[in-house]
Order: structure tokens, then C-alpha cells, then sequence
């Protein structure tokens, strides 16, 4: 049961990108996992735009010098 968590930056105006980034794997995995796939948005600020999956920190903004995370970087944590 897969659990993403996307946390982005408000004031860095990252809400539209973490929005297309849920509704890619939306897209792409609900059917996989019916009812058992969520993805939560939470803000934050400071440039932030972390993923999580299932609590584990799995793509990070600024540890990838600053690009953002495609579907296919988070895809191959879900399983």
C-alpha cells in the first residue's frame, strides 16, 4: 500500500508542479493499487520540493541540484 507524500514550497510558487506530479502517479498507479494508493501535498517553504514514499525520503530538490522529480524517479520506489 503505497503512501507518497509531496512537500513543496509555497512561496517559491511550487504548488502547480507538485499538483502534475500527483496526478501523474494518480494517473499512472491508482488503478495498479485501487484504494490502497494515496499521495498527500503538505507545504513548506525554503525552496523544498521533497517526495516520500512510505516515510522514507526517496527525492529531494536540493540534493539533486535543484531539478524537480520526474514520475520515472519516483515510480521506481513504489514497487
Amino acid at each position: 500500500m503505497p503512501q507518497v507524500r509531496i512537500v513543496y514550497c509555497v512561496p517559491c510558487g511550487f504548488l502547480p508542479r507538485a499538483i502534475q506530479l500527483a496526478s501523474d502517479l494518480l494517473n499512472r498507479y491508482g488503478t495498479k493499487y485501487l484504494k490502497d494508493f494515496s499521495v498527500t501535498l503538505d507545504t513548506g517553504d525554503g525552496g523544498i520540493f521533497d517526495v516520500y514514499v512510505d516515510g522514507k525520503l526517496v527525492f529531494s530538490r536540493k540534493a539533486e541540484g535543484g531539478r524537480f522529480p520526474t514520475v520515472e524517479d519516483i515510480a521506481k520506489h513504489l514497487g
